[in-house]
């Protein structure tokens, strides 16, 4: 069959090795010889790879499989693998240059164009359909049995059912445990914003401040002051203020490292108050946990003057203001009086003790005033001394106020015999420190030897305006009086 330029007819289809059927297959053909694309090709590729790894001789011919066996050896040889299929039959031959590429692949039902001579249908899976036209391996695929082509892989070896089920454990509780690990660092974290950092820690300072709580405001931050200055600063005095801390808020909050300022804000009596704290970081707690502490307290002062004394009462509760007139407090509304005391008196003052820009920094000049009560104090401690004086029998004895000029009367020193008629009348200064007592009424009787016109006589002396003034000395409820002339 002669073929033209345009239309190549690829001759084969028997069930031979391309050549087999040629008397030299490796010999061009001449004018008028039939092709076969797929023995030249095969021709090509092996005279290719054996020149290319020095596997044959110079001009020898190359072995041509003719069925499974042979193809194997081939490839086992060095056909395929050491040339024929990466420069060969695939690469210039039968694949890109000969029959697949120029038509050689057949559809099931069609001559088969490996073999021109035969008419045989193309059946899909034929043995040899890709071996004798195209030179590709036949059914059984690369390095199967029937023909050339890759070897099989090596079957991996079946995993042990028990080792399997241990690897997908072991690979849960990784994930599991990796899993946890996240949750647990975001939960740390949370927690340790929330309920230990600086803003929780400022959170319970003010939460014990606003409930009147002073000892445990105590035990969160030291006040720094010494146990006569934190008077104030206990529980008693705190929850009986007139108006506690109200609406405590944390307005911003500002950390570095290990330090941390927080700013806060507050309301007493109405008005809003701001406030400061510094803190930082004291080592852990709970392992995880950052513990953090306030550095300084957040106190106010609070001054009071009296006019006796320093002593005075705040919401109730007796307190020595010092000799500086002053006190530290907590944040609150504070009624300061009297001391509990029933000798003194005096009108009741507020003081909002607070911080910040809004707070003031005025002091509280408190007016003690005697009462009733004690002046009956003082009166009856007057009389019992000045019973005691008019028991003596000596002329102008001290302290009691008597002066007489008997000297004018009496030669030497009379006896003297007194009789109070009139207890003078005690009046206690606005201090309460000291008294006059005036208008007082007492006899005396002199007797002793005349100085005119001499012997023994006797002499009345009578104070009209008995007055005698002294130091008033209170001492709890006990009252005494001091220096009297």
């Amino acid at each position: 069959m002669v073929t033209d330029d345009k239309t190549p007819e690829f001759p084969g289809g028997d069930s031979s090795v391309p050549g087999d059927n040629e008397p030299n297959s490796a010999t061009p053909p001449g004018d008028g010889a039939v092709i076969d694309p797929a023995s030249q090709a095969y021709s090509q590729g092996s005279n290719y790879a054996q020149n290319a790894y020095g596997q044959a001789p110079e001009n020898s011919t190359p072995a041509q499989p003719t069925d499974g066996a042979d193809a194997a050896a081939a490839y086992t040889q060095g056909a395929y693998t050491q040339g024929a299929y990466t420069q060969g039959a695939y690469t210039q031959g039968a694949y890109t240059q000969g029959a697949y590429t120029q038509g050689a692949h057949p559809q099931p039902g069609q001559p088969n164009p490996g073999n021109p001579a035969s008419q045989q249908p193309y059946t899909a899976g034929a043995p040899g359909a890709y071996a004798q036209g195209a030179g590709y391996p036949q059914a059984g695929g690369y390095g199967g049995p029937n023909g050339p082509g890759f070897p099989q892989s090596a079957p991996r070896p079946p995993v042990n059912p028990a080792k399997k089920k241990k690897i997908i454990l072991f690979s849960s509780l990784a994930a599991g445990l990796v899993l946890l690990l996240v949750i647990a660092i975001v939960v740390i974290n949370a927690v340790n914003t929330t309920q230990y950092g600086p803003e929780a820690t400022v959170k319970n300072y003010l939460t014990a401040i606003s409930q009147g709580r002073a000892s445990a405001a105590n035990k969160l931050v030291d006040p720094g002051v010494s146990k006569d200055a934190a008077a104030l600063l206990s529980d008693d005095v705190l929850k009986e203020s007139k108006e506690l801390m109200k609406n405590p808020k944390i307005t911003d909050v500002n950390t570095r490292g290990d330090a941390a300022q927080v700013e806060v804000s507050y309301s007493i009596d109405g008005t809003v108050f701001d406030g400061v704290l510094q803190l930082s970081k004291d080592g852990k707690q709970g392992l995880f946990f950052d513990k953090w502490k306030i550095d300084k307290p957040l106190l106010a002062s609070v001054y009071v003057y009296t006019t006796e004394g320093s002593l005075v009462a705040v919401n109730g509760v007796d307190v020595d203001f010092g000799k500086n007139y002053e006190l530290a407090a907590y944040p609150a509304a504070y009624e300061i009086g009297a001391p509990e005391s029933s000798f003194f008196e005096a009108e009741a003052q507020t003081f909002v003790a607070a911080t910040g820009s809004k707070a003031t920094y005025d002091s509280i000049d408190l007016e003690l005033t005697p009462t009733q009560e004690l002046t009956d104090a003082v009166q009856e401690q007057v009389n019992a001394h000045l019973d005691t004086c008019a028991a003596q029998t000596v002329p102008n004895p001290e302290n009691c106020g008597l002066r007489s000029l008997y000297y004018f009367d009496f030669s030497g020193d009379p006896a003297f015999s007194y009789k109070v008629d009139k207890y003078p009348v005690v009046t206690v200064d606005e201090s309460g420190a000291y008294f006059d007592a005036n208008k007082g009424q007492v006899t005396g009787t002199a007797t002793g030897e005349l100085s005119y016109p001499g012997g023994q006589g006797s002499a009345v002396y009578t104070w009209d305006d008995w007055t005698v003034r002294g130091n008033i000395v209170i001492d709890g409820d006990a009252v005494t009086i001091e220096d009297m002339y």
